[in-house]
C-alpha cells in the first residue's frame, strides 16, 4: 500500500499562521491501491491497474412496477381528490376523454363490447412484445370515456400482474358519483365494469399464450 501526496500546500504568507493552517487542512492524501504484477522476462517491478480505495456506496433500490402504478394511482386519487364539487369532477372526467387514442371502427365490434355498462363501450387488449399489456378504449358517452382513460392511464403498460392486482375498492377513492343517487350509481358502473373486461381479457391472453407454448412444446 502506497501513501502519494496529492499536492503539497502552498507556503504560508510570513506574517499569516492562521491562512497556513486552514490551507493545510485543505490538502490530504489519498491512498491508491496498486496492484504488483511480476512479468517473466523481467527483472522490474510494474505497477498497473491503480484504484481508488471506496469505503462504500448507497444507491436506492429499484422501483418495482407494482410501487408506480401504486404511485400512479396515488397521483390520480389525490388530483380528483383537490377538487371538491361534484361538478369540477365530471369536467375533469371530460377532460380526461379528450386524452383517449383514437380507436379504430374496424374493432368496433361484439368481441370487444364491454357489458353492463349504461353507456356502450369498446375495449381492445393486447400484450405487446415486451410482455406489457396495451388497452385502446371507446364510449359513445364522453362522461365513460373519461372513465376509461383514467383507467388506460393506471394500467396501460403494465404487466399482466399487475392489471389484475388492482381492486374496484381502490378506485372509490376518486370519489366520483359516490354520492348514493341513481344517477350516481350508473355512474360508478364504468370503473367495475371496465376494469373487470380489461382484466378478464388480460387473462384471456395469457391463458392462449400458454395454450400455444404447450402446443409448440408438443410438436417438438
Amino acid at each position: 500500500m502506497l501513501t502519494l501526496c496529492t499536492a503539497r500546500p502552498p507556503p504560508p504568507p510570513p506574517s499569516s499562521p492562521l491562512c497556513f493552517a486552514r490551507s493545510l487542512k485543505r490538502y490530504s492524501s489519498t491512498q491508491l491501491k496498486l496492484t504488483k504484477r511480476k512479468y517473466p522476462n523481467s527483472k522490474r517491478r510494474l505497477f498497473v491497474n491503480p484504484t481508488i480505495t471506496i469505503s462504500s456506496l448507497s444507491c436506492s433500490p429499484p422501483r418495482t412496477e407494482e410501487a408506480q402504478a401504486a404511485e400512479r394511482l396515488e397521483q390520480l386519487v389525490s388530483e380528483f381528490r383537490s377538487l371538491p364539487e361534484p361538478i369540477d369532477r365530471v369536467k375533469r372526467l371530460l377532460h380526461y376523454a379528450t386524452l383517449l387514442n383514437p380507436f379504430d371502427d374496424s374493432a368496433r365490434i361484439p368481441a370487444n363490447s364491454v357489458s353492463g355498462c349504461t353507456a356502450q363501450v369498446w375495449l381492445e387488449v393486447k400484450i405487446d412484445e415486451f410482455e406489457k399489456v396495451r388497452f385502446l378504449a371507446d364510449s359513445d358517452s364522453e362522461i365513460t370515456k373519461g372513465f376509461c382513460s383514467c383507467l388506460i392511464w393506471l394500467l396501460d403498460g403494465a404487466s399482466p400482474e399487475e392489471v389484475l392486482n388492482v381492486r374496484t375498492e381502490d378506485l372509490r377513492d376518486l370519489n366520483v358519483g359516490l354520492n348514493g343517487r341513481a344517477q350516481s350509481r350508473s355512474r360508478v358502473n364504468p370503473w367495475h365494469n371496465v376494469l373487470v373486461s380489461m382484466q378478464k381479457k388480460t387473462k384471456d391472453l395469457i391463458l392462449d399464450k400458454q395454450a400455444f407454448q404447450f402446443q409448440s412444446f408438443l410438436c417438438m
